[in-house]
């Protein structure tokens, strides 16, 4: 009597659940600290490698809208984290802020269009982190300095000095000192959940 292969989607289950047990094991049993947004890509792969192996074997439908399932959610949760990570705090409107001594170093507004001018100000030590959880920012930058700007949304559109990215987890980072030790004039950490942000000169 010929032994009776398992099925294709019995196997990468198994392999998912195996995936999953080992990132448990090691975080409940290690110092690590497991990256859980990690969970999604790795099932991922595993699809991957099943449909690859499997492939000679039939076409494997199910397992092949599992996968696209998977791509899907992978690619809405780099935006996700971004939408989620932006505080829904500093009211709902328009705000306008242009400091002409140091400025502050967190600039909020939950939904609405935001304007920062800082090119009358000074910049603290820290980096200045300004967030539009729904909405539009503007930050204005003087001329002339250094400047390094973090600038990410979760879905939307970023405008960095005429750079821009569109879309589910756009991001652009503008760091002309790279590892040199020579610190800045002005360090942006900009943020948007869902809208646009632009980052320019005068």
């Amino acid at each position: 009597m010929t032994a009776r292969q398992p099925r294709l989607g019995h196997v990468v289950l198994g392999g998912l659940l195996v995936v999953i047990g080992v990132l448990w094991l090691i975080d409940a049993v290690t110092s690590l600290d497991v990256p859980w947004e990690i969970l999604l890509p790795a099932a991922l792969v595993v699809v991957g490698v099943g449909l690859v192996y499997g492939a000679p074997t039939g076409t494997h439908g199910g397992l092949i809208s599992f996968g696209v399932i998977l791509t899907i959610l992978v690619v809405l949760a780099s935006g996700l984290e971004i939408v989620f990570d932006v505080p829904f705090e500093g009211g709902i409107g328009e705000r306008d802020h242009a400091p002409t001594g140091i400025a502050d170093t967190e600039y909020r507004l939950a939904i609405g269009d935001m304007t920062v001018d800082l090119t009358r100000a000074t910049s603290p030590r820290e980096p200045i982190e300004i967030s539009v959880a729904m909405g539009k920012l503007t930050v204005i930058v003087p001329e002339g300095i250094g400047i390094t700007v973090d600038a990410r949304a979760g879905v939307g559109e970023i405008v960095v000095f005429g750079r821009s990215q569109s879309g589910i987890g756009p991001k652009l980072i503008e760091d002309p000192f790279g590892q040199s030790d020579v610190l800045p004039a002005i360090r942006l950490v900009v943020r948007v959940g869902i809208g646009k942000v632009e980052v320019r000169h005068p």
